[in-house]
């Protein structure tokens, strides 16, 4: 019962998180105890990603205004530069937790990012003010909690 409320929680952010995100770029804010990142694509494609101190990150993909990941039926997987890393979101693992955490440093010094959904549908992502809008994971302002 807690992941259904969690999963419409953060469905219902990333709905309205792209609305707030800029244009091919990455922006961050800060709300009701999570602190969202989002890099826009288009108006209904978008890359959202939820931290808090109370819950484990959330990771939406909305493409052409369907989403996918935290919370949905279907999944994405993140290609960065030339790695893929198979459901960052998925956070439950060791190897889960470690891939989170190795896409989030990868995303902050990307040349290319782009996601490819579960039914084959791949978009390109920004990569504008990734480095300054995501903070290290070493940093103690890094508001990613983990499930493992």
């Amino acid at each position: 019962m807690k992941r259904i409320a969690l999963a419409s929680l953060l469905l219902g952010l990333a709905c309205g998180a792209q609305a707030y995100g800029e244009l091919a770029q990455w922006s961050s804010g800060w709300g009701q105890g999570v602190t969202e990142y989002t890099a826009v694509a288009s108006k209904q494609t978008a890359l959202y990603i939820a931290c808090s101190d109370s819950m484990p990150v959330s990771m939406v993909l909305t493409v052409n205004g369907k989403q996918y990941g935290s919370g949905e039926a279907k999944g994405f997987d993140l290609i960065i530069d030339t790695k893929e890393i198979a459901t960052p979101y998925e956070t439950g693992s060791r190897v889960g937790a470690n891939n989170f955490l190795y896409a989030w440093d990868a995303l902050r010094k990307a040349k290319q990012i782009r996601a490819r959904t579960v039914d084959g549908k791949t978009v390109e992502l920004p990569i504008k003010s990734a480095a300054k809008t995501l903070p290290k994971t070493s940093d103690k302002s890094f508001p990613c909690k983990v499930e493992f």
